[in-house]
């Protein structure tokens, strides 16, 4: 590795002069500041951004933490939190969890020994979280929130989500409806299954527990459950799901066109997220949309806000409001 000392003595300065020149300082002669852009152009030095970090207390790095980066939802968030990081000096470390707390655990460990200057987090124990936020550490979580834990939050209304579908479906006469859900103790699909459920009661419809199935967020995990409900006889099946994420919705499209039901003649689909492919693929998915590029670039700029004002920030939680997009897999006419 070239050092600093190694571009001093191929300048014929003292390190100390290259490292004004690195730092942008004013006070180096133009003729020097040349000699030593030349050595470092030579000798192909880069700067050592973790021993300059343990100077200045700063590393200009975030690191930031998903549960599926395959999923095209958390793409566009890490796309928007990656635009606003770069366009306020700084740099993103991205980190793919699988959804494995323990991988969680290890990556946060790692970002955090590594100094980076804040977090952004998808997903994480809840014994982690409590350590950084006893520290003092900054972070922002993105559509997560977790019991007595206080920390920045960028989050969608999922309960006024969940609500909007299934009104929806109610309004087109269905009243045999279920839910698809995420994991069972994640505080979206809490959220989801609360919405539904009060949805269903406000309408005088009794929903069914054999129907609510918890599923996870990753591709084809809803296949299963899908298939499960779509093999029962037609007068003990539904005849409309709600489908709490993208790739469940797509697995629901799977299982129905390997059991034979059809979208939307025998069978209504509404779900959360919009993507690329809702308004490609046959059927045309109608979704609750969230704005997750949005999402990223408001997390990023709020943990920036944050380190920016140590000592003076004050918590805050922000709540998008998502937006139903009517498309024909749940029987309705194409309107967008």
């Amino acid at each position: 590795m070239v050092t600093i000392h190694d571009v001093a003595a191929h300048a014929g300065v003292s390190a100390m002069t290259v490292s004004r020149v690195l730092n942008g300082s004013q006070k180096v002669a133009p003729a020097t500041r040349q000699r030593i852009e030349k050595a470092i152009e030579e000798l192909g030095y880069f700067p050592n951004a973790l021993a300059r970090g343990l100077l200045s207390g700063r590393t200009q790095t975030i690191g930031v933490l998903v549960g599926d980066i395959t999923n095209p939802y958390w793409t566009a968030v890490a796309s928007g939190a990656e635009e606003v990081v770069h366009r306020n000096g700084y740099t993103m470390v991205l980190g793919n969890t699988g959804s494995s707390q323990d991988k969680a655990d290890q990556l946060i460990q790692t970002l955090v020994s590594n100094r980076v200057d804040g977090l952004l987090i998808n997903d994480s124990p809840r014994k982690t979280l409590k350590t950084l936020i006893k520290r003092d550490y900054p972070i922002v979580l993105i559509n997560k929130e977790y019991p007595g834990i206080h920390a920045d939050t960028i989050t969608g209304d999922n309960f006024y989500g969940a609500s909007v579908l299934t009104q929806h479906l109610l309004d087109l006469g269905h009243t045999r409806i279920a839910l698809l859900n995420g994991p069972i103790d994640d505080s979206e699909a809490i959220e989801r299954e609360r919405g539904f459920r009060k949805t269903l009661q406000d309408a005088g419809v009794e929903a069914n527990g054999a129907w609510i199935l918890n599923a996870s967020y990753h591709r084809h995990s809803g296949y299963q459950p899908a298939k499960m409900l779509l093999t029962l006889p037609p007068d003990d099946r539904p005849t409309a799901i709600v489908a709490s994420n993208n790739f469940i919705a797509l697995s629901v499209i799977e299982a129905a066109r390997d059991v034979e039901v059809r979208i939307p003649e025998e069978l209504a689909l509404v779900g959360f997220d919009d993507f690329e492919l809702a308004s490609t693929i046959y059927p045309f998915l109608t979704v609750i949309a969230q704005p997750a590029r949005v999402y990223g670039m408001q997390a990023a700029q709020m943990l920036i806000d944050h380190l920016n004002s140590p000592g003076h920030w004050q918590i805050s939680r922000r709540v998008f409001t998502p937006e139903l997009i009517v498309r024909i897999s749940c029987g309705s006419k194409l309107r967008r």
